[in-house]
This record gives C-alpha cells, structure tokens and sequence, in this order.
C-alpha cells in the first residue's frame, strides 16, 4: 500500500499543476524533488519495464541514442551523469526524452527518480 500512496500522490501535484500540454524545460531549481521514503525500487522489477516500453527505440544495441538501455550499466551510468532524470523530467540544458513517443507519466519519473536516490538497485 505504501508503494502505491507516494507514486499516486505525486501524479496528483503534477496533474493540479499543469497549466498548458507544451512541453517545456523547467530549470533543475525548481522542480522538487520527490519524496522516496518507504520506497525499494529495483531495476528488474520495477525500472526495466519504463526502460523496455519507453527508451529502447532509441537506446538500444545499435546505439543512435548514446547509451544502450538494454545493458543496466549504461542505464546506471546514465543516471550517475545526471542525463537520465535530466531527460525525463525536461531539465533546462537537457534534451526532453523520449523524443518520439508520449512522454513519461509522473509516476514512472518518480520511480526512476527514487531507484536512482536509493543506489540503483539490480
């Protein structure tokens, strides 16, 4: 129950605070970081299924993306750069990704957000 109130919750904040569909970059400043207490995310269960469904287009073994999502170190090493939250969440200097589909919905930013937080777990 718990891993489902905080996912739920920050969907609500960023659901009350859209004001327009145009994507646009937000500094890093002023997007709060969310709250991963209580939250043990690990890569296979919960990370590797966005990843699947929303980066391989891209970030596969053929590599046009930079970085080949379908081995956990380039993700990992992804994220310790700071590209992979950068990214998703449309940090200013950042490409907003993924480029070619719907972007990611608040609760899978948020699960990534707290995998990263929390060590990156396999």
């Amino acid at each position: 129950m718990k891993k489902l109130i905080i996912p739920v919750a920050v969907t609500l904040f960023f659901v009350a605070s859209c004001k327009t569909t145009k994507q646009t970059q937000t500094p890093v400043a002023a997007i709060p970081a969310t709250d991963c207490n209580g939250t043990d995310f690990s890569y296979k269960t919960d990370i590797k299924p966005i990843i699947e469904a929303s980066c391989l287009n891209c970030h596969s073994y053929n590599g046009k993306g930079g970085f080949d999502f379908t081995i956990l170190e380039d993700v990992k090493k992804a994220a310790r750069k700071g590209e992979l939250l950068g990214t998703i969440k449309g940090h200013k200097g950042f490409p907003i990704m993924p480029p070619y589909e719907p972007r990611l919905d608040a609760a899978s930013i948020a699960k990534i957000e707290c995998w990263i937080n929390n060590g990156m777990k396999d």
